[in-house]
């Protein structure tokens, strides 16, 4: 317990401490607003000393090309001969053309298979885009091989119809190609069809029938699209 004489001179104490405080003369409390309004302020740009000038009748290029004794200096032309620094780059030469043997507005007969569409008629050569001419030079640099290295284009109507007659009557000779999914064939070969094969080897039969089977799938569906194909092209005539 604190007595009261002791109890009232600790609070006259601490009462003259509260006073003392702030009895500060007012100078001395606008002391840090003065010093705000007196603070420089800067735009955020480093103020950069100027570069060291040269003395009188040196020019920088002067100076640089002194240091520098092996480097050559560029000569002045003169100004009505000036030349580009980078030169523009040369145009392809156009591909040389055929003349057409059809002018333009030509009626192409046998070319439209459709009822309901116009009649082709036939474009000025410059219409025509430039790969289009290329292909006539590549068929005669590449003869075709299937027909025995003779260029169909190059033979005139009677030359033709001989060389299809030779390729005919060659045909006609060969046995006739049955597709595989007509065939009769044994997936898994019996007993009595195994032959001089080993009949305890079941991996290598199954494996071959494995293969069997994935021939005549794929023989299938070749004939199956190439009907739904020739089905589709009668249906849009």
């Amino acid at each position: 317990m604190i007595c009261q004489r002791c109890r009232s001179g600790i609070l006259s104490r601490l009462h003259r401490q509260h006073t003392v405080g702030w009895s500060v003369p007012s100078s001395a409390r606008q002391l840090p607003l003065q010093r705000t309004q007196f603070r420089n302020y800067s735009d955020g740009n480093a103020s950069t000393p100027p570069p060291p000038q040269p003395a009188g009748g040196i020019t920088p290029h002067s100076a640089s090309s002194s240091a520098t004794p092996g480097a050559s200096q560029p000569r002045s032309a003169p100004e009505g001969d000036h030349t580009k620094a980078a030169p523009e780059n040369p145009t392809k030469p156009a591909p040389e053309r055929p003349l057409s043997s059809c002018p333009a507005g030509t009626k192409l007969t046998g070319l439209n298979f459709f009822k309901n569409k116009p009649d082709l008629f036939a474009l000025d050569d410059s219409e025509y885009p430039d790969w289009l001419w290329t292909l006539k030079a590549e068929a005669k640099n590449q003869p075709n091989a299937a027909s025995g290295g003779i260029d169909l284009n190059h033979l005139n109507k009677k030359q033709r119809r001989r060389f299809e007659r030779r390729q005919a009557a060659r045909v006609s000779h060969l046995p006739p190609q049955v597709p595989a999914h007509h065939q009769a064939t044994d997936i898994t070969a019996a007993q009595y069809n195994q032959g001089e094969r080993d009949s305890g080897d079941t991996v290598a039969q199954a494996t071959e029938g494995i293969e069997k089977r994935i021939d005549v799938t794929k023989s299938a569906r070749e004939a199956r699209r190439k009907g739904i194909r020739e089905a589709n092209f009668l249906k849009g005539l």
